[in-house]
């Protein structure tokens, strides 16, 4: 397996990938690409969903936090946010107003309240301002009897099912109208359950959305383990994008706790037929769980999501609620980290990345499938490149034979700081076994390269 070394290892700085993170600003609103595996903006550019969750931030912020916890979150690479429009049930917001006149259980969607939602407008206004996307969840489904949906704590029927399906669609007829004219909205149904407990209402509010803004995507989020699409049928018209949710096996702190890997769940998203772009929606928050939450556990998701198939991931932490010490929150290692996750791919077509699902390109050393230590391996689709996310040491054997070019650049990408290092340019297209310099997780980065190009 030895090759020819036709170049010096070379170090690249974390500033050098640091400077490609900040890509242009999308001109929403997105869309879905002609071969359905991403988005794209309205100039065909793909956009690549980075995205943070802090689902209460119209609730637990006033508008000028809400500015600058934005601004922060950009600084440092997202370009999305997960939020709830109207919370938990019974939430109000900073200013103790309601979304809905009544009493819960009894929310009247007939009644919005326009001081509630003058105060969204306003923070929808700024994330518009700073070119961020709202992946925003009308009304959260819940899984534990705080949501919208199914019966609350005391067994009373929840507000989605005291209104019903025709006051539903309205509701999505409303909502519609009032931010249909932000292009960069993209709605997300459910929330932490499956939708039987009120199917008939969900897909009433998905088709009132479209009635009213049908240039707005639409997923689904369903409990942990389950796509929008092991819940939806295929020709459900509404359901635009799919989302995964899964922790990893061995997680017991979920209601469900036979937990695939996140690299799992995206493996057979990706298999389905028809296509739908996909994206990992919600997984391990960092900061929760004890040891579990680990910055390392959070690239690990992250990483497997797209090197899987996805257009993109969700990361978490504290912040979803808003405690009190949130700005510190914001500066968790994790969230950090994944600003070179964005960096490295947004420095190649990212797009053309097929997950190796055969094991054609990583023939060994990938380790045990369905565990939360196993590298997985994606291929750019005309062969130009192909990325390895090892979550720990280990030699792992490629197949150079899958990279197209005469020759073939291997470096090492850093994800915890961002420096790539240039370790060899292989002419021996066979097979070649490449291990990390030292612990930790890495990116293995092939590319091939014609006889007479300039090597990267």
């Amino acid at each position: 397996m030895k090759a020819a070394l036709l170049a010096i290892p070379l170090l690249l700085g974390a500033a050098w990938f640091g400077s490609l993170a900040v890509a242009a600003t999308p001109k929403f609103p997105l869309r879905i690409s002609e071969n359905r595996r991403h988005l794209v903006d309205q100039e065909g550019a793909p956009f690549l969903y980075h995205a943070d969750t802090p689902w209460m931030i119209f609730l637990k912020l006033t508008e000028a936090e809400a500015r600058d916890y934005i601004a922060r979150r950009k600084e440092q690479g997202f370009n999305a946010l997960q939020v709830q429009l109207t919370g938990f049930l019974g939430m109000t917001n900073r200013a103790g107003e309601l979304p809905f006149a009544g009493l819960p259980p009894q929310q009247d969607f007939a009644q919005p309240n326009e001081a509630f939602f003058a105060h969204v407008d306003r923070v929808v206004r700024e994330a518009q301002r700073q070119g961020m996307l709202l992946a925003i969840a009308p009304l959260w489904s819940g899984c534990c009897g705080e949501g919208w949906a199914g019966r609350d704590k005391q067994q009373r029927p929840a507000p989605l099912n005291v209104n019903g399906p025709e006051k539903a669609r309205d509701l999505g007829r409303w909502l519609g109208r009032r931010y249909g004219k932000f292009d960069h909205v993209l709605w997300i149904l459910g929330g932490d359950n499956d939708p039987d407990n009120a199917r008939a209402e969900i897909r009433a509010l998905g088709l009132g959305l479209k009635d009213a803004a049908p240039q707005q995507l639409i997923t689904y989020h369903a409990a942990s383990t389950h796509s929008s699409t092991d819940v939806w049928p295929a020709d459900e018209r509404w359901l635009d994008v799919s989302m995964v949710y899964s922790y990893f096996r061995g997680f017991n702190k979920a209601w469900n706790n036979n937990q695939p890997d996140i690299y799992e769940v995206s493996h057979a998203e990706f298999a389905k037929i028809p296509v739908r772009p996909f994206f990992l929606g919600e997984s391990t928050y960092e900061g929760e769980h004890g040891a579990w939450g680990s910055a390392w556990q959070v690239r690990k998701q992250a990483y497997w999501a797209v090197l899987g198939g996805g257009f993109g991931h969700a990361y978490g932490c504290p912040n979803w609620n808003f405690p009190k010490n949130w700005r510190e929150v914001l500066e968790l290692p994790g969230a950090n980290s994944l600003k070179h996750l964005r960096a490295l791919l947004q420095a190649r077509p990212w797009w053309k990345l097929t997950p190796d699902l055969n094991n054609v390109v990583a023939v060994d050393g990938r380790g045990a499938f369905a565990t939360n230590d196993y590298a997985v391996t994606a291929l750019a689709r005309d062969g130009s490149f192909a990325l390895s996310y090892l979550p720990s040491k280990r030699a792992l054997v490629i197949d150079l034979t899958k990279i197209s070019g005469a020759r073939v650049v291997a470096s090492w990408f850093n994800p915890r700081t961002g420096e790539t290092t240039r370790i060899a340019v292989l002419t021996d297209k066979k097979r070649h076994a490449f291990e990390p310099p030292a612990d930790g997780d890495w990116v293995l980065l092939l590319e091939g390269i014609t006889t007479n190009a300039r090597a990267p």
